[in-house]
């Protein structure tokens, strides 16, 4: 009887999937099909590619059609602190770094950033120690900031032998005092 309840279900079961497979007609994936692999060699490896005019605006960062680009950032672990140049009221703020690469790339490229996060620190210390007042509640003023940061570390960086891929610099939070 054991068998029987084992055996009987096991049985349905092969039956009802050979009857399926012979009533399914199969059309396979695209990988196996032999036209495609004929087309695919009969490719011009020397024929230069040619971007449409209206993909050219929608291709942005590196270019890849292939892999998305993507946003990446690093959030600098460190308050930089000082006084303000003109009013010697005490400041603090804290930046993030960002990259807009293809998503691979920028992965690593954050990855190296944060494994020299300490000279990128020192770097922005010493640009941002004569920081004023005027600066840092502007608008324009931190925009000025965000870019002379950018600039600095991207000089630093093709000193140091990376791309100089830091698109852009965010002051996340600072306070005056």
């Amino acid at each position: 009887m054991f068998y029987l309840q084992l055996f009987v279900p096991a049985g349905l079961i092969l039956l009802i999937f050979s009857l399926g497979h012979l009533f399914v007609e199969t059309d396979y994936s695209g990988i196996y099909f032999e036209e495609i692999i004929e087309e695919a060699a009969e490719v011009d490896v020397n024929a230069s590619v040619v971007i449409p005019e209206e993909l050219t605006d929608e291709v942005a960062g590196d270019g890849n059609l292939i892999l998305a680009d993507k946003y990446n950032y690093l959030k600098i672990e460190n308050i930089f602190k000082g006084h303000l140049f003109d009013t010697k009221q005490l400041f603090s703020l804290e930046i993030a770094i960002a990259t807009y690469q293809t998503n691979v790339i920028a992965d690593f490229f954050i990855k190296a950033l944060a494994e020299i996060e300490a000279d990128l620190i020192s770097v922005a210390t010493t640009l941002l120690v004569d920081t004023n007042g005027a600066e840092l509640t502007t608008v324009a003023g931190r925009r000025l900031i965000t870019e002379k940061v950018k600039d600095g570390l991207n000089d630093y960086l093709i000193e140091e032998g990376y791309n100089p891929d830091i698109h852009y610099v965010y002051i996340i939070n600072y306070n005056i005092v």
